[in-house]
């Protein structure tokens, strides 16, 4: 029998008719590390999905400025309890309004937690920490589970500010790109470093994220199917590569 995630009827999906697409996200258990700027918008496009788990990781507390990288509004009472607030838990609140399969985890990944990934289908990572990064990759690659990492740079150049945003994906199938992508160790002049974040990016890079991710699901058609994915808001340019051999 199937199972309805949704806590109401998808009429989206039924006006297009497309709603034998969503096929491709049944039984699809799914991992969001990182409820930040990027990881918060990646949940609530996930979210709008037939997926049947969402499990979202981050150990961080939802912060003032936070609301100001959110998807939509932060009441204003819930800065009332802002030093125990957990990211997680503030949006399993909303998000679970809409999806009944979300699951909050207040934690940090580690080489301790890192098999909790078992049997997951996907797994979204959007954090800062470069060495952290690379240790939750290979214990994916060692799980056997595919990813999408994502990465943004903001600098301010005089009166204005220069930008790039990344997505890469990476399985047991292709990962001999990865390094050349984030390297293996935390650098003060990583590209990607966390310096600036602003929601038009985040947004931006979570968009990317799961479209490529969907592409990957085959919901979208995908002739390239590259692994890494640039864009740079000075020219407008988007930079496709990393291919499939």
């Amino acid at each position: 029998m199937k199972k309805d995630v949704f806590k109401y009827p998808d009429t989206n999906s039924s006006r297009a008719e497309i709603e034998y697409l969503n096929r491709k996200f049944a039984g699809q258990k799914i991992g969001i590390i990182g409820l930040g700027g990027t990881g918060s918008y990646i949940l609530d496009l996930v979210s709008k999905t037939p997926v049947e788990e969402i499990h979202i990781y981050d150990g961080d507390i939802f912060e003032l400025h936070s609301a100001f990288r959110a998807p939509g509004a932060t009441p204003v009472e819930k800065f009332d309890s802002v030093e125990t607030l957990m990211k997680v838990d503030y949006y399993h609140e909303i998000y679970s309004r809409m999806h009944s399969g979300i699951f909050a985890h207040p934690e940090y990944i580690t080489m301790d937690n890192i098999g909790n990934f078992s049997g997951f289908n996907f797994v979204f990572m959007s954090i800062d920490d470069n060495e952290a990064r690379c240790r939750i990759v290979n214990g994916l690659i060692r799980l056997e589970v595919p990813f999408i990492d994502v990465g943004l740079g903001v600098n301010k150049v005089a009166d204005s500010l220069i930008s790039s945003v990344r997505v890469t994906h990476g399985s047991t199938s292709k990962n001999d790109h990865l390094s050349k992508r984030f390297g293996e160790a935390q650098s003060q002049d990583n590209e990607y470093a966390p310096n600036i974040q602003i929601a038009d990016l985040n947004c931006l890079n979570a968009t990317l994220a799961v479209i490529k991710w969907k592409k990957i699901l085959g919901f979208y058609q995908d002739l390239k199917q590259e692994h890494n994915n640039l864009y740079f808001t000075t020219t407008g340019k988007m930079l496709n590569e990393d291919f499939t051999a």
